[in-house]
């Protein structure tokens, strides 16, 4: 199965990446590889992620307060989002 970022999930993970490569620069590597990890994990297992709405599912970004919302088809999984866990829930609804 292959994935895919919608443009407004892409540009997310570039402004958090660019955010933690700030702090510090091995940060922002980490934050990309988390959520490579995630992303990966989705598309070998994309129905274990957390039901977030009728048609996404949230897979957590591990040490980071993010996670990767996605849309499971039968041939891709479309990233939605790279949501922060705790900043404006549920904004990306309208992409789905």
């Amino acid at each position: 199965m292959t994935f895919r970022f919608l443009p407004p999930a892409e540009a997310e993970l570039l402004e958090a990446i660019s955010y933690y490569s700030a702090i510090r620069a091995d940060l922002g590597v980490r934050f990309e590889q988390a959520v490579s990890h995630a992303v990966r994990a989705a598309v070998a297992h994309p129905e274990r992620g957390a039901p977030r709405s009728r048609s996404t599912r949230r897979w957590l970004v591990t040490g980071f307060p993010f996670g990767v919302i996605y849309r499971a088809r039968p041939e891709e999984v479309v990233i939605v989002a790279v949501a922060h866990e705790r900043k404006r829930p549920e904004y990306w609804v309208r992409r789905v």
